[in-house]
């Protein structure tokens, strides 16, 4: 099994060339549960451009149309951030705080910068995240949560959860870890209604402590498909996604991550509701659980008098012994253009 998901992981890295493009596209197992916050979003926005699909099947012409961004199943005019597959300039700063699963009382705040820029004529993007990170946590007795500290993963919005081997609590605050990842979409179908996409992310061992940070340099392949408008329900897309992460400085990280992610969006794609199931397998520490977040989000530009710009709430809940937290809310802001 072990061996299975480590080459279906690497696979990724093998991109066939493809003469159509699409306009542009979630769980980290760091020191003690640092990542997750791009397997709470391998797809964290979910494949979408495609939100007006039709029930009746394409013509030749209006697929044709479409992948040339000129149809009304690629949106070019789609400002909501919630489409990797459109490769747009993108700027977001979002806080995360969260209630640690711990035998005292503990709690987490993270503040993320992140900016993704397409490249190769549209046909790649780029994205980079930056933290800063708070972490109290108060352990009493044996020092640490058994549910908690043990090479934990949180990535993505999250923070990562520190080490603590020997405190018996810690109160630290500073920078943390960094990340970048590529991304592409080497197939995409609008006849099909399809699409799949694939990257590379690496994590980076920046934080100036380790309790603000993962302890590790990890590579994390993931690959995630688009169904659009799919088995006739009422959403604009459902979006699996897999990752696998693991350490290129010894520092045993194993691990992947299965993300479920399901789009709605109203009102021209200015209104949008995400769900996002997520279940992490940590193969060096035989521990797993699950997170739920739930995004609820709007376009400021009426109120404003701007473009691109949106905000949005995300609560989540972890689930499982081995949860890193129990709950979390985070808010964030975009600008996208």
């Amino acid at each position: 099994m072990r061996n299975y998901m480590m080459t279906l992981g690497i696979t990724v890295l093998l991109f066939a060339p493809v003469s159509t493009w699409a306009d542009g596209p979630s769980a980290d197992a760091s020191h003690q549960a640092y990542a997750l916050n791009d397997a709470r979003s391998l797809t964290a926005g979910g494949l979408l451009s495609l939100a007006s699909f039709q029930d009746e099947p394409l013509t030749k012409e209006e697929a044709e149309s479409a992948v040339e961004g000129e149809g009304t199943l690629i949106d070019k005019s789609d400002q909501s951030g919630t489409n990797p597959v459109n490769f747009t300039f993108d700027l977001r700063i979002y806080n995360e705080y969260q209630w640690l699963n711990v035998d005292g009382d503990g709690e987490q705040n993270t503040t993320t910068l992140e900016f993704r820029v397409p490249f190769a004529d549209g046909k790649w993007q780029f994205r980079v995240r930056a933290r800063g990170n708070y972490v109290n946590a108060d352990l009493p007795d044996a020092g640490r949560s058994p549910g908690m500290f043990s090479r934990r993963h949180l990535d993505r919005r999250r923070g990562f959860l520190p080490s603590l081997d020997s405190d018996p609590g810690i109160d630290d605050c500073g920078f943390g870890d960094v990340d970048f990842r590529f991304l592409t979409v080497p197939y995409f179908s609008v006849e099909k209604r399809f699409a799949f996409a694939a990257g590379l992310e690496v994590f980076l061992d920046t934080a100036h402590e380790d309790t603000l940070g993962s302890g590790s340099t990890s590579l994390g392949p993931q690959i995630f498909l688009g169904f659009f408008r799919p088995f006739g329900l009422p959403i604009d897309g459902f979006f699996p996604g897999y990752q696998h992460k693991f350490d290129v400085d010894g520092n045993d990280v194993h691990q992947s991550v299965i993300d479920l992610y399901v789009l709605k969006t109203w009102k021209n794609k200015t209104l949008w509701m995400l769900l996002d199931p997520q279940i992490i397998l940590d193969y060096e520490n035989n521990t797993e659980f699950c997170l739920f977040d739930a995004e609820f989000g709007t376009m400021l530009d009426d109120l404003l008098g701007t473009k691109g710009h949106s905000f949005y709430v995300r609560p989540s809940a972890g689930i499982g012994t081995d949860r890193p937290f129990d709950a979390s809310i985070e808010i964030g802001y975009k600008i996208v253009w």
